[in-house]
């Protein structure tokens, strides 16, 4: 009996817990259940244009990029940072790096950066734009793969340059020297001009200068020149042993004409210009050149007065007058010396 009562015991509290332990083990399962509950997040992943909704126990945005396979590279960025801490319904976006170049300076900087603003990338390349630089892009412009950007130095400076101002000449006349000869009465001074410029510079070379203003800061003074007008004479000896008195030679056209309307037209009435008979010895001139009333003597011809003129006798051309037209045929057309002869 005694015996019966101690294995009844054992049998009653062996079955006791196995009883407490079916009891136990069903919580057991739904605390740890709660528990992964508790630790799992659904998370948004954005990389590369595309969205992946991800179920996750990861504690840290680096261990939910490990889980979903991705490797980050050099220029690559991930916000939050990797150090975040997950939550639910956190949003976690990758951008990939793009390789591009930036020539500033003189210099080429090549770097690899995620697709920001062409602002943020100057800044992160520690580069300074001043008020009047230029950048390729604008710089609200998100950057892309192979972009060369290019940034140009822009400087802006106000010029003063001087100048020399030549001084006029004027020329008076002096009859007390001979003609062909001149002297200085006055030297002429040189004055000052100064002129201010704005000039644009471009990475250091200039690209445009426009005048803003001017002023003489010293006045030319005029260099005045004497010219003579005294004539000079001069002797020669010509056809026949004839001594003259010339004051000057010119090299003219030489022609010929007679009085009667076959060289003068139909109104010819024998008599010049200056009112004197038309005949030998009498020459149409241009009176700019030489000056009616002038003697002189004609190579080839001999003595002659400048008493006529004619619509065709301009400039270094000299019409003869002779008594026939025969005469004037045979003369024909030819370069002669004319001296102007002494008064």
């Amino acid at each position: 009996m005694k015996i019966h009562r101690v294995d009844g015991l054992k049998f009653d509290l062996s079955t006791r817990l196995t009883s407490h332990l079916v009891l136990i083990f069903p919580g057991v399962i739904l605390l740890f259940f709660l528990l992964y509950m508790l630790t799992i997040n659904r998370v948004v992943l954005k990389v590369d244009g595309a969205t992946l909704r991800m179920t996750t126990t990861a504690v840290t945005v680096e261990q939910v990029l490990k889980e979903a396979g991705l490797t980050l590279q050099l220029g690559d960025e991930v916000y939050p940072n990797l150090e975040h801490r997950v939550k639910e319904g956190l949003e976690i976006e990758v951008l990939r790096g793009v390789n591009l170049l930036v020539v500033v300076d003189g210099r080429e900087i090549v770097t690899r950066m995620p697709p920001v603003k062409v602002e943020e990338v100057l800044t992160r390349a520690g580069i300074v734009l001043e008020e009047n630089d230029r950048v390729s892009l604008p710089l609200e412009t998100r950057v892309w793969e192979g972009l060369r950007l290019k940034v140009t130095r822009v400087a802006l400076e106000t010029l003063t340059v001087q100048y020399k101002i030549n001084p006029a000449v004027t020329y008076i006349n002096d009859a007390n020297l001979d003609k062909g000869k001149q002297r200085i009465v006055r030297e002429g001074e040189p004055g000052l001009l100064e002129r201010e410029y704005s000039v644009v510079y471009e990475d250091g070379k200039e690209v445009k200068r426009s005048k803003i203003g001017e002023k003489v800061v010293k006045t030319s003074v005029k260099k005045v020149i004497a010219k003579g007008t005294r004539p000079v004479i001069r002797t020669a000896t010509v056809s026949r042993g004839h001594t003259i008195r010339y004051i000057e030679v010119k090299i003219m056209e030489a022609t010929a004409y007679d009085p009667g309307p076959e060289s003068c037209g139909i109104y010819a009435d024998g008599y010049t210009y200056t009112g004197k008979k038309a005949t030998y010895g009498i020459a149409a001139v241009d009176p700019k050149v030489i000056p009616l009333g002038t003697k002189l003597y004609v190579e080839g011809y001999g003595f002659a007065a400048a008493e006529d003129i004619g619509s065709a006798i301009k400039n270094n051309r000299i019409d003869l007058c002779f008594d026939t037209q025969r005469e004037a045929i045979l003369f024909g057309r030819k370069k002669l010396k004319v001296y102007i002869l002494a008064p």
